[in-house]
């Protein structure tokens, strides 16, 4: 491998080959856990709560449900080698989390609508057809927002590195 190359081989390894047990890696497993316990528990106590939208607390407790779900099957390790037997549990695997990505992006979606549509309902009169309870409706509003929050961080430093990543190729090649 040429100099020039070398500068680039541990990004691009990162990317290809990540790292099975980070210290990151860990630590948002453990958030992610955290925060799926939280909406099955916050959707399950306030169930029939929620007058002006009956979907949300399902929303919650499907959404915790599934995120859980998903992070254990992330947690059962997948053999590297290429023997066949093993190479069609990978295939299937990869296939399994493109559905659970499609799922959570729709049901993300759904939940979105669900949430946002109903802003700012009634927190006070219980026999009023706008209430909603309000530890339910604001929990479930703040963490759609924190999500989209960080889909935007994610987006922007991605951008980002790809700009900068883009300068300093050019910069580099140049020199």
């Amino acid at each position: 491998m040429d100099t020039e190359n070398d500068f680039y081989t541990p990004l691009i390894r990162t990317f290809q080959e990540p790292s099975s047990f980070s210290a990151a890696a860990v630590c948002m497993k453990i958030v992610t856990f955290i925060l799926g316990i939280a909406c099955i528990t916050i959707g399950t106590i306030y169930l029939n709560s929620c007058t002006k939208q009956y979907l949300i607390p399902i929303y919650l407790i499907v959404a915790g449900s599934s995120t859980i779900f998903f992070l254990m099957i992330s947690l059962v390790p997948c053999p590297p080698d290429e023997e066949s037997d093993h190479f069609n549990r990978r295939k299937i695997g990869r296939v399994c989390e493109r559905l659970e990505s499609l799922f959570s992006i729709m049901w993300f979606i759904a939940g979105s609508i669900w949430i946002y549509s109903i802003y700012e309902p009634n927190y006070i009169d219980k026999a009023s057809p706008d209430f909603c309870q309000k530890t339910l409706y604001l929990f479930a509003f703040w963490t759609t927002t924190a999500i989209y929050v960080i889909l935007a961080l994610m987006l922007l430093v991605g951008f980002c590195a790809c700009v900068l990543g883009g300068t300093l190729w050019i910069r580099r090649r140049d020199g």
